[in-house]
C-alpha cells in the first residue's frame, strides 16, 4: 500500500485528520473485515433510526467510497427534495464513490472537509456518519459536530457508529488491536469516550443517546437539532444489544 503521508490528496492535506487516499482501491474489500462482516447490518440499524420515510435531504460525513452513501440513497422514497451528498477529503475515495452513481438521481460525491461543510445553514434534514469519527483529534470531533449542527435544519436528526468505549473483553482486544495497528491516537480518544465528551460539549448535549452498541466496542449514537427527545442524560437509556452482547 503507498505511503499515506506522500498519497494525500490536495483536498486532504489541507485537514488535520487522518485521509485514506492511500487505501482507496483496496477500500471496499477491507470495510467488512474491520468490521468482522457486520457492515451491512450496522449500516441498516443506522438508518433505520434516521426514518427515512420520505424525500429528504441527506449528508453523509466521512463518506469514504460511498457504501453508506449508496445505502441511504436506496432507502429513501424517490421523489422532489430528495438528495444525498457523500463528502470527504480524500479525492481518491471520491473518485471510486464517484464511479458508483451510475446516473442515480440526487446522488452526489465531493470532496470536502467534515469541519468546512461547503453547505448552507439548515440545509439537511438528515445526516449520518460511519466510521468517521475515529480518524479525527478531539478538537476537530467538536468542530465536525459543530457543523453538523449548523447545516441540519430543526428537528432533523443524525446517527453517527463508531468505535467507542469498550463493553467487554472482546470488544477491549478488538479495538485496541485497531489503534496499535494503525498507530492512531485518534482511536485512543474513542475507546477512552472522548466522542461521548464531544456530543456533551457540542451543541447536541442533551439531545443524543446511544441507540445500541455491537462486537463490544462499537457504538450508534443518535442525535436530534432540537428539543432534547431522550430526557436529561441520554446516556441513561439503556442500549440494545443481541443476546451475545455482540452486534444488536
Amino acid at each position: 500500500m503507498p505511503d499515506a503521508a506522500r498519497s494525500r490528496s490536495a483536498c486532504a492535506r489541507r485537514t488535520e485528520g487522518v485521509t485514506l487516499d492511500h487505501a482507496a482501491g483496496l477500500y471496499d474489500w477491507l470495510a467488512p473485515l474491520m468490521t468482522l462482516g457486520l457492515e451491512g447490518r450496522l449500516h441498516r440499524r443506522l438508518i433505520a433510526g434516521l426514518r427515512l420515510d420520505r424525500p429528504m435531504a441527506v449528508l453523509d460525513i466521512g463518506c469514504g467510497t460511498g457504501s453508506l452513501t449508496l445505502d441511504l440513497h436506496g432507502a429513501m422514497p424517490a421523489g422532489d427534495g430528495s438528495r444525498v451528498l457523500g463528502i470527504d477529503a480524500a479525492e481518491a475515495m471520491i473518485a471510486v464513490a464517484g464511479r458508483k452513481v451510475r446516473g442515480r438521481a440526487g446522488l452526489e460525491f465531493r470532496a470536502a472537509l467534515a469541519e468546512e461543510l461547503p453547505c448552507a445553514p439548515e440545509s439537511f434534514d438528515r445526516a449520518a456518519s460511519a466510521f468517521f469519527f475515529h480518524h479525527v483529534h478531539y478538537r476537530l470531533k467538536r468542530r465536525i459536530l459543530e457543523e453538523l449542527w449548523r447545516v441540519l435544519r430543526p428537528g432533523g436528526r443524525a446517527a453517527i457508529i463508531d468505535v467507542d468505549t469498550p463493553y467487554n473483553a472482546f470488544g477491549a482486544l478488538c479495538a485496541n488491536a485497531g489503534r496499535w495497528l494503525f498507530r492512531q491516537d485518534e482511536i485512543r480518544e474513542n475507546i477512552d469516550g472522548l466522542l461521548r465528551r464531544a456530543l456533551d460539549e457540542s451543541p447536541f448535549r442533551g439531545a443524543w443517546r446511544i441507540a445500541s452498541r455491537h462486537s463490544g466496542y462499537i457504538s450508534l449514537f443518535e442525535l436530534q437539532k432540537g428539543p432534547a427527545p431522550y430526557g436529561e442524560d441520554p446516556r441513561e437509556r439503556p442500549a440494545s444489544r443481541d443476546a451475545t452482547g455482540g452486534s444488536g
